[in-house]
């Protein structure tokens, strides 16, 4: 196994981190994105709010970059759906919705899908 190889299967802490820091502030453009579609269509806080979904994806976009020089692709994108608990738990505290039974089990069958996608992709490689 060559250097590059053997570094990029070994995540250290700080990029770990780091990761899953940048997905916990990516999975809120998410909600700013529910927030803005509250409000009138092109008013000051629905440009603000949208504006909001940008900075947050441009901003992630340049943490995903930095990440990826630490770690593998395959290993940050198997954190990724990480955002999809995320979701549901801003969906509780902010917007006072309720989990269903089948929001749990939808998101289940996310994750194992997309566990199952990659590992399959790793074996392949």
């Amino acid at each position: 196994m060559n250097e590059t190889k053997k570094s990029r299967l070994e995540v250290p802490l700080k990029w770990f981190l780091i990761l899953h820091l940048s997905l916990v502030v990516n999975s809120l453009a998410g909600t700013a994105s529910k927030l803005a579609g509250r409000e009138p269509f092109m008013s000051v806080r629905f440009l603000m709010l949208y504006g909001l979904v940008l900075l947050i994806t441009f901003a992630f976009a340049l943490v995903w970059q930095q990440v990826l020089r630490h770690m593998s692709l395959t290993f940050a994108f198997t954190n990724k759906p990480i955002t999809i608990i995320w979701g549901l738990i801003w969906g509780v505290t902010i917007f006072h919705e309720t989990v269903t039974p089948k929001m749990i089990i939808g998101s289940i069958v996310i994750l194992i899908g997309i566990i199952v996608g990659v590992s399959g992709n790793e074996r392949a490689g």
